[in-house]
């Protein structure tokens, strides 16, 4: 319902313009009436309308004084200024502070119906337009967690080249002058590991400040890893410090959610850019081994500075297990990957047979629907609308085999409402009409 406030100290023009709102506009509209400027500042207050029809000319304060107080609080609020030729002077200043039309009286039905009708068209626009701008940003904030996973991800696993790490994090605008690694060895219990991802998902929260930043890939072969970074105004030992603070916290709040479970935390040191990170974290994955029971936590800074010889100099040997680590988060998970894109499809032949939207198979595998339209088209080579058209069409040709099911019927059995589009989709996939098909079925 749209709300309209008329202006004007004369009731009969008051109940003129009403009765031609009321009589000549389709859509359902609420009417308020104010006799002056000071009347109709205090009604707008309270009734927040869509379109004011206000009369220039009125006892006490006028009608452009009541705009510029009542544009000052509400300035979406649509004005029509009402005026006499007399006042034409005053209309053109009402346009100039924000007013968006103006008819001069005695104005005509069809003048105040059209106008009334273009200026609700005008609001329809302005919401879609911000109801599509907010859920762009509700789409964009949804999207931030998971982007954040893709570049822990990308950091540990070397599935994504530098550039695009690189890009990332400017998207999510995470500087990557200084990083360091925590790896949490979770224990091996699938409902107690979602309670600790959840754990450390919350204490990103708790312990986000202005100065440090940070990103956690997903739970992966009963390790997190969490990365905290800075920009070049941090020096390394504060990092490090910091990680430390991470850690202790870390180790107490899952403490207090599992106190029998053993949690085991490696820290990297701190280092710089992209490879520096992923050098972090092979250190906390090496760290994370010598951590006890006693110890729930162990620095790799700290393990070297009592080893009589450097640790991990010699990628190829003592990088061994860090590597072969890796190899069973990659493999991990892509086979995720496969399941979830599996699962999809599945879904998707059990209920070709009605409509059915990428949002809705995205919520069936638990995925944001921006990164399953990716991961499903570079798993299967086909967009999700290809794959699904590719599905009813493919059951399509086997129901016409039935000579006594119409094509009609068909295009309704494989998840079609409307017999003209299934007949253009038909040809587009097969270079042929259904009717074709079918005919060419029967000579054979």
């Amino acid at each position: 319902m749209y709300r309209i406030l008329i202006v004007d100290d004369e009731a009969l023009e008051r109940e003129g313009m009403r009765w031609i709102m009321t009589n000549m506009i389709k859509e359902p509209l609420d009417i308020i009436e104010a006799e002056n400027g000071r009347d109709a500042i205090q009604k707008a207050s309270i009734h927040k309308p869509h379109i004011i029809f206000m009369d220039i000319r009125m006892p006490g304060m006028d009608g452009l004084l009541a705009l510029r107080s009542i544009k000052a609080e509400s300035p979406q609020v649509k004005f029509v200024l009402v005026t006499a030729y007399d006042y034409f002077d005053y209309a053109q200043e009402a346009l100039r502070l924000g007013a968006n039309d103006y008819i001069v009286k005695p104005a005509k039905r069809q003048e105040i119906t059209a106008l009334v009708e273009r200026l609700i068209a005008d609001i329809k626009q302005e919401q879609e337009a911000a109801e599509s701008t907010k859920a762009r940003e509700q789409q964009l904030v949804e999207l931030i967690p998971l982007v954040k996973s893709e570049l822990a991800l990308g950091l540990i696993a070397e599935t994504i080249d530098e550039q695009e790490l690189l890009s990332m994090a400017d998207s999510l605008q995470l500087p990557l002058d200084q990083v360091c690694a925590l790896v949490i060895a979770l224990p091996d219990s699938e409902l107690l590991a979602k309670e600790l991802v959840q754990q450390v998902r919350t204490l990103q929260l708790q312990l986000k400040s202005s100065r440090y930043y940070s990103f956690s890939s997903t739970l992966v072969n009963e390790h997190i890893a969490l990365f905290l970074s800075g920009d070049e105004s941090i020096r390394s030992e504060e990092l490090q410090d910091e990680a430390e603070r991470w850690s202790s916290e870390l180790i107490d709040s899952f403490k207090s959610c599992a106190p029998q479970q053993q949690v085991m935390i490696g820290i990297g040191s701190s280092h710089e850019h992209i490879q520096g990170a992923r050098r972090s974290y092979y250190e906390a994955v090496f760290a994370s081994t010598t951590a006890t029971g006693h110890q729930a936590s162990s620095s790799f800074q700290h393990i070297e500075h009592h080893s009589p010889q450097p640790l991990l100099q010699n990628k190829a040997e003592q990088y061994a297990y860090v590597q072969q680590a890796i190899t069973l988060i990659r493999q991990e998970r892509e086979q995720h990957t496969y399941s979830v894109i599996d699962a999809a499809i599945s879904y998707m032949n059990r209920n070709y047979k009605r409509e059915l939207s990428l949002e809705e198979v995205a919520e069936q595998v638990r995925l944001n629907p921006y990164y399953f339209s990716k991961v499903f088209k570079q798993q299967t080579g086909e967009t999700f609308i290809d794959h699904i058209t590719r599905i009813r069409i493919e059951h399509a040709k086997r129901w016409m085999s039935q000579k006594d099911i119409s094509l009609k019927e068909i295009c309704y059995l494989v998840g079609y409402n409307d017999p003209n589009y299934f007949s253009r989709v038909f040809k587009k996939v097969t270079g042929i009409t259904p009717s074709e098909y079918r005919a060419k079925q029967s000579s054979t």
